[in-house]
């Protein structure tokens, strides 16, 4: 008997248990060997009947619209389309791009596909698409494309130029066209799947009772309108599972429209789950357009983004509008870095939202709400541990010059056991635009006898690498303890912060690792960036053999802070493996292998350019990497048009830029 993970959680609230009957069938599909995948997708999906598999083989599923499911499954007898063991199954919604004909010095130009493209991608790396005019979101004319990586269009043809300066039939050329998938019947279960370059959405599901797990999403583009790579719209009991859900971006301000994860007009049946999910590199990690009651977010590290989760009410128009009494979140031991704001109640018209049990760092504000169209009713904040943020707590509610604190309390807000360490700020309101109200912990707990924190302290805590609390840290068991719901599993002890691991968060040991620490933390023109790089293996007791004639493609991405945060830069090099194994706890210096080369600042128009040239770079960015193995034989420009799975660096790193 097999037993999914929904079920695990969810049998409490009437979900299925699938358990798949001796007589479930097991239909096999293999990608066409030319043109699209929707005739295969439909035919063997049309087969499937409740409690059925669908398996496809390895390969690339090109599509000229959504994946859909003619028929759900049942209770305890779901139709999961899954990918094949071991096999690395791709779904695009995009179109290759080739046939380039050279245009004008470094642009080339290709005809247009049918539909108006929102994102192009190179090699699996987004191209920016330059916006000199903030105020306008389409397509900039071909003087602006000045640099590598970037591109337009008109009517007729797509311009680029390469991020290598050459024929862009040496890359992959893709273009975002379709949705990917729609999980639209209930009971479907998708595993194992890579869903890439949608354009509008990637996936979505509008079904009660659905599960999509061990996915990744990534690549989604717009234009005017909103860009979400995994969408849930219309449904209860559902859930995205152990997924990893990146590169979300449209053409305006990436903090209020580019989710990679986003939700509408759901959860009135029963509550829908972002579970244990792996959520970077676009706007909103977990966003909402609104109408959303009880989505519960637990287990997720987010990071790379405006806003880690955002909270809003109710709608005026459009799905869900005239619903009451939406919010009822569950944000529950998340780990959110690198974000403007961790968690953001964006609008006053929700109730009953609670966020306990997370560790927020590295934030310009950990948890911040205001007070759009109403103030937030019942906000809670409990156990969190805030490290290392601009403003631990930040709320705002218009800037007459007297504090507002008391309003959000007065509206039910309440906050206690939570620990504060390094933090700038532990808690600010502003008073006017230029003026803030900044209170420490001490004074937050004294301030208006508001019975503020209680619980609460100040304290270095001992966290291992991956944010749990270890042997000493002062979280342990000072939580307070919470109403759970029933889906949730219950704690032996209530801490503060993540706690330490739980056997349901077990996990096997990494093995290799990609590490970028000692990279410079400032870059000045003409300067050579002295980056660093090291290959680890973590694993306990398993040696891993790196091969005899393999090499290892380093992509080091710097990604602009400021403005429009499709803006990056690429560096790449290659170097030769050595042919022996890494032992257990081992660290390959990759900045010593043979094929190693820094990278120097150049002038705009070169291969590598970081952007101190414009007011809005001058924010710096964030430097990331990813290393993918290859063949010692092997082109670097063949490999790197292979879609495969790659190390992500276990670092993000701030990056200034010097104007000298």
């Amino acid at each position: 008997m097999t037993r999914s993970i929904l079920a695990a959680i969810a049998v409490t609230t009437g979900a299925m248990i699938a358990a798949l009957p001796a007589r479930a069938a097991e239909i096999v599909a293999a990608p066409p060997a030319e043109g699209f995948a929707n005739g295969v997708l439909a035919s063997a999906l049309d087969s499937a009947q409740p409690g059925d598999r669908v398996v496809l083989r390895g390969g690339e599923y090109r599509l000229d619209g959504p994946g859909t499911f003619p028929r759900g499954g049942e209770p305890g007898r779901p139709i999961t389309l899954c990918a094949a063991p071991g096999e690395y199954v791709a779904l695009l919604g995009s179109v290759r791009l080739v046939g380039w004909q050279q245009h004008a010095g470094n642009i080339w130009r290709v005809k247009r596909p049918p539909k108006h493209v929102k994102g192009l991608f190179e090699d699996s790396e987004r191209l920016t698409h330059p916006r000199p005019d903030w105020g306008k979101r389409e397509d900039p004319p071909l003087s602006e494309l000045r640099t590598p990586g970037t591109w337009t269009q008109d009517d007729d043809w797509i311009y680029l130029w390469s991020r290598e300066s050459d024929s862009p039939d040496r890359h992959r050329i893709e273009a975002s066209q379709h949705v990917v998938m729609n999980v639209n019947r209930p009971w479907i279960r998708v595993e194992r799947l890579h869903m890439f370059f949608g354009q509008h959405v990637v996936c979505e599901i509008t079904a009660d009772h659905c599960e999509v797990v061990g996915c990744e999403i990534a690549h989604c583009s717009n234009s005017v309108d909103n860009s979400y790579n995994a969408y849930f719209s219309g449904c209860s009991h559902s859930a995205f599972r152990e997924c990893r859900i990146h590169d979300s971006f449209y053409w305006g301000d990436h903090g209020s429209n580019s989710h990679t994860l986003s939700t509408i007009d759901c959860g009135d049946r029963g509550p829908n789950f972002v579970d244990r999910c792996e959520i970077f590199n676009g706007g909103l990690g977990v966003g909402s357009k609104g109408a959303v009651r009880e989505l519960v977010v637990t287990g997720c590290r987010i990071y790379d983004q405006v806003n880690g989760i955002v909270i809003t009410g109710e709608r005026s128009s459009g799905p869900g509008a005239g619903k009451t009494d939406r919010g009822h979140y569950l944000v529950w031991r998340n780990h959110i870095s690198d974000c403007e704001r961790g968690v953001w109640i964006s609008s006053g018209t929700t109730h009953g939202d609670r966020v306990w049990g997370n560790l927020i760092e590295g934030c310009g504000a950990g948890f911040a709400m205001r007070d759009v169209d109403a103030v937030p009713d019942r906000p809670h904040l409990a156990n969190n541990l805030f490290r290392t943020n601009d403003a631990a707590v930040y709320m705002v509610a218009g800037r007459d010059g007297t504090e507002k604190i008391s309003t959000f309390v007065s509206a039910g807000f309440s906050s206690h056991n939570n620990l504060f360490s390094g933090n700038k700020v532990d808690w600010q309101s502003p008073l006017t635009w230029s003026q803030n109200l900044d209170l420490s912990l001490p004074e937050v707990q004294a301030f208006q006898n508001l019975q503020l924190e209680e619980g609460s302290m100040t304290a270095e805590p001992n966290l291992d690498p991956f944010g749990r609390s270890q042997a000493g840290c002062p979280a342990l068991g000072k939580g307070a303890e919470l109403a759970l719901p029933d889906y949730i599993e219950k704690l032996e002890a209530w801490h503060i912060g993540l706690g330490p691991v739980t056997e349901r968060e077990k996990s096997p040991a990494p093995g290799l690792t990609l590490s970028i620490d000692g990279s410079p933390a400032s870059v000045g023109p003409g300067e050579r960036v002295e980056l660093r790089a090291a290959l680890a293996n973590e694993s306990a007791d398993q040696a891993v053999d790196l091969g005899g004639q393999r090499d290892l493609i380093l992509t080091f991405h710097f990604r602009y802070r400021g403005g429009h945060r499709d803006k990056q830069e690429l560096y790449r090099c290659r170097v030769e493996l050595p042919a022996r194994q890494l032992e257990p706890g081992e660290v390959l210096d990759l900045t010593g292998l043979s094929g190693w080369i820094s990278p120097t600042n150049g002038n705009l128009g070169d291969a590598f350019h970081l952007r101190i040239d414009t007011d809005p770079w001058r924010r710096g960015c964030r430097l990331s990497a990813t290393a993918r193995f290859m063949d010692r034989d092997e082109e670097t420009s063949r490999a790197l048009q292979k879609l495969t799975d790659v190390i992500r660096s276990k670092e993000l790193l701030p990056v200034a830029f010097r104007t000298e």
